[in-house]
Parts: structure tokens; C-alpha cells; sequence
């Protein structure tokens, strides 16, 4: 995937630590401190969740791109280089 397209996905990341970030500055500000840890108490899990899912999103189409990449490179490759880049520890499907 290259990177053109993983803008949109960047930011939907991007907006959702910003909402986040405003709902519990928001909190503190009408209800102070205490009101701000009682609402990360409730969702600091939750959010927790989402933002661990972020990078793994991300890593996870890198490997894709990755792997489409070595898929090309051994059909496009000659059986000679095939056998060859086996010994070089080449695990092919």
C-alpha cells in the first residue's frame, strides 16, 4: 500500500486522539480534575484498545505491501534464481 493511500486512515487516527484529547480536556474544564479521572477511568480501556490498534493497522499493511512485493519479485524471477535465493533461505509457497 503506498502511502497516498493510507492518508485517509491516518486521519482517522489522527481525529481520534483529537476527540479524545478534547473530551477530556472539556471534562476538566467544566467538572476539574476529579471529574477528568472519573472519565478516563470509564473509557481508559476502551481507549486504550483503539490506540494499540492504531500501529498494528499500520504494521500490518505494511507487511502486506511487503509480501505483495516478494510475491512479484519470485514470479517474475527465473528458476535459476529461485533455486538460488532458496539457498539463501528463500521459503517459498
Amino acid at each position: 500500500m503506498s502511502s497516498q493511500n493510507q492518508w485517509p486512515a491516518v486521519v482517522v487516527a489522527v481525529a481520534f486522539l483529537v476527540v479524545v484529547g478534547a473530551i477530556l480536556v472539556a471534562v476538566v474544564f467544566h467538572d476539574g480534575v476529579d471529574g477528568g479521572l472519573k472519565i478516563w477511568g470509564g473509557i481508559g480501556a476502551l481507549v486504550g484498545v483503539v490506540a494499540g490498534a492504531i500501529p498494528s493497522y499500520f504494521f500490518h499493511q505494511e507487511a502486506l505491501a511487503q509480501q505483495r512485493n516478494a510475491n512479484a519479485l519470485r514470479l517474475a524471477a527465473d528458476p535459476t534464481t529461485i533455486e538460488k535465493a532458496r539457498q539463501y533461505g528463500l521459503r517459498a509457497e
